[in-house]
């Protein structure tokens, strides 16, 4: 296996790779001699400048490049006969991600998309502690300082599509409305992002994600019919809550209490209205699952739970919103600006 792009994901994923008995890893591939030096320095791992010039031996790649160049590098690779795991989002457009899923069926190679929240060992406990046939609504929060990766997308392709494939993973029905809006504040794309979701099944979910918040924030809470889960993603906690069995009855009503009594209700939330359970997450490396099914899902010749359409799917969805955003600016004049897109292609040759 090789890694193809020495910027900072690039960099975990060969230190992952690097250390694991199952696989040899080869080399880490970056045009900047910048990169090189960071992965040879302080990794003591081999680089090379150039993809194209992998050994024949390669058999596996995970793409960790801007996403401008997701289309390009992926295509090559399966075209070569190399499976990919590709960094989200899966491309910049979905005729781009429909092309890459038609290249690996053609070529009978897997290609997995790199939505690491589906590995996070918090989402599995959600997954299990609510039915997915009672969920009605879901909730989610993504914000973050600004790092100064990934500018060459906006909030949405950076982090909502996050929250975007975890709620498309939850319902699979198709989304038959979205409504969204954002700004742009700090250069071309859009830092701020609010968009509302309805699947044809009723489903609803209002997503939020933001690079210029204070404070760091990954939370989600989805809501069934007799409880909800709520999800802290950075501190991997998941809570259960749901009405105890005389509030559920119907037997305990707080408005019809005397007014006492009633304001007493909040200091007895958490004991005599509502049970709260915490949902214990097994400690795991979510990057290293990922790897894992990467792996074995070319050893097995099985879909990894990632698929490149499931990436497609995200995408989609990411692609309306960011269209929506783009109507209601002239600042932002598509998901990557025409004249920037272009630009950036010609840089990369």
């Amino acid at each position: 296996m090789a890694v193809i792009g020495g910027g900072h994901l690039g960099r975990i994923h060969a230190r992952l790779l690097a250390n694991r008995g199952d696989i040899e890893f080869v080399t880490v591939c970056d045009p900047s001699p910048e990169s090189r030096g960071e992965v040879e320095s302080k990794l003591g791992l081999p680089t090379s400048a150039e993809y194209e010039n992998l050994p024949g031996n390669v058999d596996a790649v995970v793409i960790a490049t801007p996403t401008i160049l997701h289309h390009r590098i992926g295509r090559w690779a399966l075209e070569h006969g190399i499976h990919a795991l590709i960094e989200k989002p899966i491309a910049c457009t979905v005729r781009e991600a429909d092309d890459l899923i038609a290249t690996a069926d053609r070529h009978n190679r897997c290609l997995q998309i790199g939505h690491i929240e589906r590995f996070n060992p918090v989402w599995a406990c959600a997954r299990e502690s609510i039915p997915l046939d009672s969920i009605q609504h879901i909730d989610a929060r993504r914000e973050g300082i600004y790092t100064g990766r990934s500018t060459d997308i906006g909030i949405v392709l950076d982090l909502m599509i996050h929250d975007i494939d975890l709620i498309l993973s939850l319902v699979t029905e198709p989304v038959i409305s979205i409504r969204a809006s954002g700004r742009s504040v700090l250069g071309e794309h859009e830092d701020f992002a609010i968009a509302d979701l309805v699947f044809r099944n009723g489903v609803t979910a209002h997503l939020r994600a933001s690079r210029i918040s204070p404070a760091p924030v990954r939370s989600m809470e989805i809501h069934g019919l007799g409880s909800w889960v709520s999800i802290d993603f950075s501190n991997s906690k998941c809570n259960l809550t749901q009405p105890s069995p005389a509030v559920a009855s119907g037997e305990l009503l707080a408005d019809t209490l005397p007014i006492a009594e009633r304001l007493k209700v909040k200091d007895e939330m958490f004991t005599r209205w509502l049970q709260q359970i915490e949902l214990p997450a097994s400690p795991a490396n979510a990057m290293v699952d990922e790897q894992t099914d990467f792996i074995q899902s070319i050893q097995n010749r099985r879909s990894p739970i990632v698929s490149g359409r499931d990436g497609a799917r995200a995408l989609r969805v990411a692609c309306e919103i960011t269209n929506q955003i783009a109507s209601q600016s002239q600042q932002i004049s598509g998901i990557i600006p025409a004249s920037r897109l272009a630009a950036a292609r010609r840089r990369a040759g």
